[in-house]
């Protein structure tokens, strides 16, 4: 390969790996500035406000680079019936591999997930339990998603390049990698069925033709079924 066409692949990748740099630093900063399990009034304000200040950021890189989030997937999933199928399955993977993570996996490995542990003050709270479904659905199922779905996997392949399935490929394991880092709050078995997780959101994204809707649908429905289990204090 000649050094011109060397040359243009790194200036046409230059923006992307920019992308990819600002969303890892800004986002290990918002993760290190407070607890991702907020004890008092300020965190339980500032969870919800962090998480609309990197949203605000990741918008204006978009703006930027001349796209808007509906060029990312957020819109109306077309046709519904397959995107209701993939979202159907994405559900029922997560419950099957989650499954297997936390009772045979995990234990085998002597680890254990601790954001269960964190939470067990939910049991029984109807305020607590209304909290944290807001904030699962604002923070985890619409932010993230966003986030880690529609910009960090768009951004990763284009900073990979090169055949589209090798990038694709490339980009869904990495993004599910950061995403499982980004809940080292919950122990390193909290980061494996995270980064699991993002796995398999990642494949409903690309499977469901990059319509973000459906990740957030699903995202949200399996934080509430897990909020839910922990309210009612149910031992699966």
């Amino acid at each position: 390969m000649t050094e011109p066409v060397v040359a243009s692949i790194r200036a046409h990748r230059r923006p992307w790996a920019l992308d990819v740099a600002v969303f890892l630093t800004a986002g290990a900063t918002i993760l290190a500035l407070g607890a991702m399990v907020p004890d008092g009034l300020i965190d339980r304000l500032w969870l919800p406000l962090r998480t609309l200040g990197f949203l605000a950021l990741l918008t204006w890189l978009l703006r930027r680079a001349g796209e808007t989030w509906r060029d990312l997937g957020l819109h109306r999933p077309r046709p519904w019936w397959r995107a209701t199928g993939v979202w159907l399955f994405g559900y029922l993977l997560i419950a099957v591999v989650g499954t297997l993570l936390i009772h045979v996996v995990l234990p085998a490995l002597g680890w254990l997930v601790q954001a269960t542990t964190a939470f067990t003050h939910l049991r029984g709270d109807f305020a607590e339990y209304f909290y944290w479904l807001i904030i699962a659905w604002a923070c985890a199922a619409i932010g993230e998603e966003l986030a880690f779905r529609g910009f960090l996997l768009v951004r990763l392949e284009r900073l990979f390049g090169g055949p589209e399935w090798t990038a694709t490929t490339l980009a869904l394991l990495v993004q599910a990698i950061v995403f499982g880092l980004s809940h080292g709050y919950q122990g390193p078995g909290g980061m494996l069925v995270s980064g699991v997780t993002g796995l398999i959101l990642g494949a409903v994204y690309l499977a469901s033709g990059r319509n973000l809707v459906v990740c957030i649908l699903l995202h949200g429905l399996v934080d509430t079924i897990s909020l839910t289990v922990l309210f009612m204090g149910i031992e699966l």
